[in-house]
């Protein structure tokens, strides 16, 4: 009798795993099923929106001056949300498939700068010629009562620009939630070290001294303007420096960077680490294999063979390697 118990808990046991397997086997295939559908719904939303910017896109052309400006920004704010799309869809797409989808973003991101260089120009570099208004006094304030890391200054101007202006010795700090594809400006700066965690749309950095920027993946430009004295940690498709002098950056730059009436600029390859990194890289779809660090063309150097005296590469030995202290302290 106990034979005959012994052989039905044993074909018991073995019906239940055969039955414990069949349903995770059935699990697995609706999960796969799942992320089939929502990839395919994936792939039609974003063939609508992308083709919806395209269009926005061929308009340029035949719209007039004076409307061109705020059919950029719209066209800005659409690349952004379909970038915000594919970027909240990652759970479910293949890695494959979202570093495809970032790249057309980045396509169409890089097509409108390149068309509101074209029909939009601007002074310097881009530049903004907006005023920025003066920062509201209880936030200045606020700022001013708590010196030391993690201080995040609301001091947003407007709907394009947002970032920090006219402090003196602080230690500031941006995470991606405030920062993803903003357009960013840092300006007025003295003696602060600046951090910037996150993927920004452009970065423009103006009158800054004795500072250092340390920044995450820029999908498309980093302006630099009347900075003196500064360690710039940054990588970016562009770069853009004008008027500035003594400076040091640790460059990641896809396309060639140019400098125009600059002088004492030092470059060394980008080493910022931090965590999340890697996954901003890939949100900003830079290319990690190539980097222009070492080529800068010299707008007021036109000797093909002889190299410009206003830039050079940094020496191993004067190079920063560790970057980890320099988030918590203001430069000395």
């Amino acid at each position: 009798m106990s034979d005959k118990n012994s052989i039905l808990e044993r074909l018991s046991r073995r019906d239940a795993q055969r039955l414990e397997k069949l349903q995770k086997a059935h699990k697995a295939r609706e999960e796969v099923d799942a992320s089939n559908e929502n990839e395919d719904f994936f792939s039609g939303a974003f063939k609508i929106k992308s083709e919806y910017i395209e269009q926005l896109l061929s308009q340029v052309p035949t719209l007039e001056v004076s409307v061109l400006p705020s059919h950029f920004d719209n066209i800005k704010r659409e690349v952004n949300e379909l970038q915000k799309y594919v970027v909240t869809s990652s759970f479910f797409l293949k890695e494959f498939n979202m570093r495809k989808y970032l790249g057309i973003v980045q396509n169409l991101q890089s097509k409108c700068y390149e068309l509101e260089d074209r029909y939009v120009p601007r002074k310097k570099f881009g530049f903004t010629k907006k005023k920025l208004p003066k920062s509201d006094s209880h936030k200045q304030n606020s700022i001013d009562d708590h010196d030391g890391v993690d201080k995040v200054d609301s001091n947003k101007w407007d709907e394009k620009f947002f970032g920090f202006d006219s402090q003196n010795g602080k230690v500031l700090l941006l995470e991606n939630d405030d920062l993803f594809q903003r357009d960013v400006a840092l300006r007025n700066l003295k003696n602060c070290t600046i951090g910037l965690k996150g993927v920004m749309g452009t970065l423009h950095l103006t009158n800054l001294d004795n500072c250092v920027i340390l920044s995450g993946p820029v999908t498309s430009s980093v302006f630099v303007d009347k900075c003196t004295n500064c360690k710039i940690v940054a990588a970016c498709q562009q770069l853009r420096m004008h008027t500035s002098n003594k400076c040091d950056i640790y460059l990641h730059v896809t396309s060639k960077g140019i400098v125009e009436d600059c002088s004492e600029i030092r470059t060394a390859p980008y080493n910022l680490r931090y965590d999340d990194l890697e996954k901003h890289f890939n949100m900003s779809s830079l290319d990690r294999n190539n980097n222009n660090w070492d080529s800068l063309d010299d707008f007021n150097w036109l000797a093909p063979d002889v190299p410009s005296p206003n830039w050079s590469i940094l020496d191993a030995k004067d190079c920063v390697h560790d970057w980890t202290e320099w988030w918590s302290k203001v430069p000395s």
